[in-house]
Protein backbone atom coordinates (compact mmCIF):
# COMPACT_ATOMS: atom_id res chain seq x y z
CA UNK A 1 0.00 0.00 0.00
CA UNK A 2 1.08 3.26 -0.89
CA UNK A 3 0.69 6.53 0.78
CA UNK A 4 0.64 10.27 -0.01
CA UNK A 5 2.32 11.70 2.91
CA UNK A 6 2.08 13.90 5.04
CA UNK A 7 -1.95 12.55 6.19
CA UNK A 8 -3.87 14.04 8.62
CA UNK A 9 -5.74 12.36 11.53
CA UNK A 10 -8.15 13.65 14.14
CA UNK A 11 -8.80 11.59 17.51
CA UNK A 12 -12.68 11.67 17.81
CA UNK A 13 -13.84 12.89 20.69
CA UNK A 14 -9.84 14.59 21.93
CA UNK A 15 -8.79 17.41 21.44
CA UNK A 16 -5.83 15.77 19.46
CA UNK A 17 -4.69 16.01 15.81
CA UNK A 18 -2.30 13.84 13.70
CA UNK A 19 0.17 14.75 10.71
CA UNK A 20 1.41 11.51 9.52
CA UNK A 21 4.67 12.18 8.05
CA UNK A 22 5.74 8.78 7.03
CA UNK A 23 5.08 4.78 7.98
CA UNK A 24 7.22 5.49 11.31
CA UNK A 25 7.21 9.54 11.78
CA UNK A 26 4.53 11.53 12.68
CA UNK A 27 3.70 14.68 14.64
CA UNK A 28 0.56 15.04 17.23
CA UNK A 29 -0.90 18.60 18.33
CA UNK A 30 -3.06 18.32 21.87
CA UNK A 31 -5.33 21.46 22.12
CA UNK A 32 -4.92 22.39 26.40
CA UNK A 33 -6.68 25.51 27.33
CA UNK A 34 -6.39 26.96 23.93
CA UNK A 35 -2.68 26.24 23.75
CA UNK A 36 -1.22 23.64 21.76
CA UNK A 37 1.29 21.27 22.29
CA UNK A 38 3.44 19.35 19.64
CA UNK A 39 4.94 16.10 20.10
CA UNK A 40 7.45 14.50 17.35
CA UNK A 41 7.01 10.83 17.93
CA UNK A 42 9.95 8.36 15.66
CA UNK A 43 8.05 5.07 15.82
CA UNK A 44 10.32 2.55 16.49
CA UNK A 45 9.00 -0.68 18.34
CA UNK A 46 6.21 -2.46 16.70
CA UNK A 47 3.14 -1.28 18.92
CA UNK A 48 3.92 2.49 17.60
CA UNK A 49 4.15 1.51 13.82
CA UNK A 50 0.93 -0.08 14.39
CA UNK A 51 -0.61 2.88 15.84
CA UNK A 52 0.49 5.06 12.66
CA UNK A 53 -1.31 2.25 10.90
CA UNK A 54 -4.30 2.18 12.56
CA UNK A 55 -4.27 6.76 12.23
CA UNK A 56 -3.93 5.59 8.48
CA UNK A 57 -6.55 3.52 8.47
CA UNK A 58 -8.88 5.01 10.14
CA UNK A 59 -9.10 2.57 13.12
CA UNK A 60 -9.92 3.05 16.59
CA UNK A 61 -11.48 6.47 16.08
CA UNK A 62 -9.29 8.42 13.69
CA UNK A 63 -10.93 10.31 11.69
CA UNK A 64 -9.33 11.63 8.29
CA UNK A 65 -9.04 15.67 8.25
CA UNK A 66 -7.75 17.66 4.73
CA UNK A 67 -4.93 19.51 4.95
CA UNK A 68 -7.09 22.71 5.05
CA UNK A 69 -9.21 21.78 8.09
CA UNK A 70 -6.09 20.70 10.68
CA UNK A 71 -3.45 23.46 9.33
CA UNK A 72 -3.74 25.96 12.30
CA UNK A 73 -2.94 23.31 14.51
CA UNK A 74 0.76 22.53 12.82
CA UNK A 75 1.51 26.41 12.03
Amino acid sequence: MENNYPIYRKLDGFARFYKIESADLFIEATVVQNTVHHQTIQAVQFPEKLRIQDMISCSFNYIPMSEEEIFRFFQ
